[in-house]
């Protein structure tokens, strides 16, 4: 997957770059990049270089930015539903997800539900050199209430929670809540996560769903603010949305699916302030998840996946369309297989952009249907609802890393953190290029990609992507 470069000191020059610079759309030609300490030092130093300093010629790749991806469930076992205790083999595919995500040349995630301490752990096997990963950015769980979204996530034993942190938060009363955020902000977490839907994913059964109270979700906001903590919401439909907005949110997760929205509704999200996590890579795969079949049997997701994991995705994809009996569909319910309500996101996301709510890149990798290595793709997707190349990159390069409070991060520049990627040809010009990663650096730390090119995980989405 991924291979040391070698080198004898911690001073390199990168020479004969093509350098991206996200902030003014271009590409600086034949730079000279200087790393020292696990920073850049210089985007214009001479060609020759310091004579403490090991050289490594880029014979005119782009050197870019790392990406950001700024939704993920990197620790995922890519099982639709949890019995028992999860066997050994899941934590080979937590390590599996952070290599493939580092080769995908995405440096930084923000996890939005893994249990905090599992996630701590992980980081730190990341940090020691154990794991190939990026790095993690995390919510620690996620707050709703007994039977709200996500419904087939429950809070483990106290026992059990002690050791991995619980996935879900139930609070009754602010004072609780207060708690729980500074519990988590405590061990780390740089974001608090809230689920919010009142509507059953079934949607057509007109079920409603509970959901956190309003004082509840208040003085969440309150908190996580105090702290210094964006709170992100995951939402799914209309009347969520316009509720929302009465709460000092900073972001929603995902998009509306059941009706396009007015121009006053936008308006009224436009004026709140809130920015959009769009996700349109896992709410497109999720209308056509059968069309990843023949990723799933290549040779390529056996890198991807343990046995036991791509077993079952198989199992998933092969019965997508079938909708009777299956045990996933209290997971995926009205969404799956549904090309229309994803059309309809599409459309509302459009409009968010044209009336100048900030939309960041985010996959939803690990859910299930979205992998490692798809946020090239999601920022193509950005593409269709009018970014320019330039743009979608900005949303999930240097706008990223100012959204999820990493300011180091996201530029090739003087001070930043060297967390950078090199890629075969111009992407501001062809985003194909985001697919061609050559190169991974991570606080200065050069390493190869063992594939010219990730795999194609929807074999008719680059065919789409041109129309």
């Amino acid at each position: 997957m991924l291979t040391n470069v070698d080198f004898t000191s911690g001073k390199m020059l990168l020479r004969n770059a093509r350098t991206l610079d996200v902030a003014g759309g271009k590409l600086l030609d034949a730079s000279n990049v200087l790393i020292d300490g696990g920073k850049v030092v210089d985007i214009d130093a001479p060609s020759a270089p310091p004579a403490d300093a090991d050289v490594f010629d880029l014979g005119g790749l782009t050197l870019s930015p790392g990406l950001i991806d700024t939704h993920v469930h990197i620790l995922s076992p890519y099982l639709t539903e949890q019995k028992g205790v999860p066997g050994m083999w899941t934590f080979k595919q937590m390590d599996r997800n952070c290599e493939n995500t580092l080769a995908a040349g995405i440096v930084c995630v923000v996890d939005m539900l893994s249990p905090i301490k599992v996630l701590r752990r992980q980081r730190k096997k990341i940090a020691a050199g154990k794991v190939n990963g990026p790095d993690v950015m995390m919510s620690g769980g996620i707050f709703s209430c007994q039977g709200g979204y996500p419904e087939a996530i429950n809070p483990v034993p106290k026992a059990v929670g002690a050791l991995v942190g619980q996935p879900k938060y139930q609070p009754q009363t602010t004072d609780e809540a207060a708690k729980i955020v500074k519990y988590l902000h405590g061990l780390g977490a740089t974001v608090i996560k809230v689920g919010y839907t009142r509507l059953s994913r079934q949607l057509v059964d007109g079920r409603s769903l509970p959901a956190i109270s309003d004082e509840v979700l208040a003085g969440v906001c309150d908190a996580a603010h105090t702290l210094g903590l964006k709170v992100r919401v995951h939402h799914n439909w209309s009347e969520d949305m316009l509720h929302l907005v009465d709460f000092k949110i900073d972001a929603l997760e995902h998009g509306v699916y059941d009706r396009n929205l007015l121009d006053d509704e936008i308006m009224a999200l436009k004026n709140h302030g809130a920015s959009v996590v769009p996700t349109l890579t896992i709410n497109d795969s999720q209308g056509r998840f059968e069309e990843k079949l023949g990723f799933l049997r290549s040779e390529r997701a056996k890198e991807y996946f343990e046995p036991q994991a791509l077993e079952h995705l198989l199992w998933v994809c092969s019965t997508w369309t079938k909708f009777q009996g299956e045990s996933y569909d209290g997971s995926f319910g009205y969404t799956r297989a549904n090309r229309y309500c994803y059309e309809i996101e599409y459309r509302n996301t459009r409009k968010l952009f044209e009336a100048g709510v900030k939309l960041y890149a985010g996959t939803d990798c690990g859910a299930v249907v979205a992998y490692p290595g798809e946020l090239a793709d999601e920022i193509l997707r950005l593409t269709s609802i009018g970014m320019t190349n330039a743009q979608a990159i900005r949303a999930a390069t240097n706008e990223a890393a100012e959204f999820i409070g990493r300011p180091d991060l996201g530029e090739v520049a003087p001070g930043k953190t060297a967390h950078l990627a090199v890629f075969e040809g111009n992407p501001l010009e062809d985003l194909s290029a985001l697919r061609r990663v050559r190169y991974v650096m991570k606080s200065g730390r050069l390493m190869k990609t063992s594939h010219d090119e990730l795999p194609e995980f929807w074999q008719g989405f680059s065919v789409l992507a041109q129309n």
